[in-house]
């Protein structure tokens, strides 16, 4: 289909024949009548049949129809823009249009959303909205790194747009899920914690899923060692009395060894599974290098055996395999000498961060 160069109202009625004929709309193919027949609400009317999109087979075709339907958006008043785009947003959902990358269904959605977002600048309440969208579709269409999610932007976002409270927490939820989609749970762990310092003791124990999400996935993502940072914040601390397993869960990997996983394990087998929804093997490697990085901060010099002890491996390549994977993540740095069967630690990430800590950076 191509819309150029043609009259708005005739624009308008080819795309409803369109929608009707190819998507399968409810469309009336007349228009709305003279009382109602307004250019607004024609377009309004359009839009709120716009997920049948979606289940277009050529995502070339949904770009053609998204953009021309853009095109005429722009030409609506600024005190009713916010009603257009709110029914444009209501529907491009990821219930309605999948795929992955630019390509896909979803990906033209995403396409069409930033350059909307671009376009109403001067108009925050639009942005906000356009901006909820944008994330749910880059999330479905794992392209969340397309958008600047970095807590600096967001927190400047939210000033721009006069965003509510709950408003900021809704959209630092979909951030995060996007974040997690997209594998990036560094940054998705920034964003849940911004989201749990919204809220204070007065109001805490409100943010009980949040709080539980935010243990959940910090402490099955295979590159955070250091979770001492949760409990300092209120909703955390409220899971002591509202959620007492995940709260011993957090401990755990605050100071715990493989011995203390275990028993915990043993105690609590369903946990992990249904709480932390994870593969097992995934913790014990996670417990594992926390228990290397326990050992090395009292010994820089490690015999082999004493650690496969430790950390009920074979003193073989096994363990070989798991200190070089130990260093390539960082948990620490240090050399194998296979002559005295010792790891000699150079280095190591902290699991808490003291006094000692903080003592040391003043000093560099």
């Amino acid at each position: 289909p191509v819309f150029a160069f043609i009259d708005d109202g005739e624009q308008l009625q080819q795309l409803r024949e369109y929608l009707n004929t190819v998507g399968k709309a409810k469309l009336d193919p007349k228009g709305l009548n003279s009382v109602f027949g307004t250019f607004f609400e024609n377009l309004l009317d359009i839009c709120s049949q716009l997920t049948v999109m979606g289940a277009c087979p050529h995502p070339v075709e949904v770009d053609y129809i998204l953009n021309s339907i853009c095109s005429l958006m722009v030409l609506v008043p600024a005190e009713r823009a916010l009603e257009v785009v709110g029914a444009f947003c209501k529907a491009i959902t990821p219930a309605h249009f999948k795929g992955l990358g630019w390509n896909s269904n979803a990906g033209h959605a995403v396409h069409v959303l930033s350059n909307l977002f671009r376009g109403f600048a001067a108009h925050p309440k639009i942005q906000e909205t356009l901006y909820r969208s944008l994330v749910a579709m880059c999330s479905e269409a794992r392209m969340i790194g397309e958008l600047d999610c970095s807590t600096e932007t967001l927190q400047k976002q939210f000033k721009q747009w006069g965003t509510s409270l709950e408003g900021q927490r809704d959209i630092l939820r979909l951030v995060h899920v996007g974040l997690l989609e997209d594998q990036k749970a560094d940054q998705a762990a920034k964003v849940m914690i911004m989201l749990l310092g919204t809220y204070t003791e007065k109001d805490a124990a409100q943010a009980r899923e949040d709080a539980i999400e935010c243990v959940r996935t910090a402490v099955v993502d295979p590159k955070s060692f250091s979770f001492d940072h949760l409990q300092r914040l209120c909703a955390v601390k409220a899971l002591q009395k509202s959620d007492p397993l995940m709260y011993s869960a957090l401990e755990l990997f605050i100071s715990g060894t493989l011995k203390d996983y275990r028993a915990f394990v043993k105690a609590h087998p369903e946990f992990v599974g249904q709480m932390l929804k994870v593969d097992e093997a995934v913790l014990l490697k996670k417990i594992r290098l926390l228990t290397l990085m326990t050992i090395a901060e009292s010994n820089n010099v490690i015999h082999l055996d004493d650690l496969a002890k430790e950390l009920d491996l074979p003193s073989n390549d096994q363990l070989e395999e798991f200190i070089i994977d130990a260093i390539q993540v960082n948990a620490i740095s240090g050399k194998l000498n296979e002559i005295t069967r010792t790891l000699v630690v150079s280095s190591f990430q902290h699991r808490q961060f003291g006094r000692e800590q903080w003592q040391t950076l003043q000093v560099l």
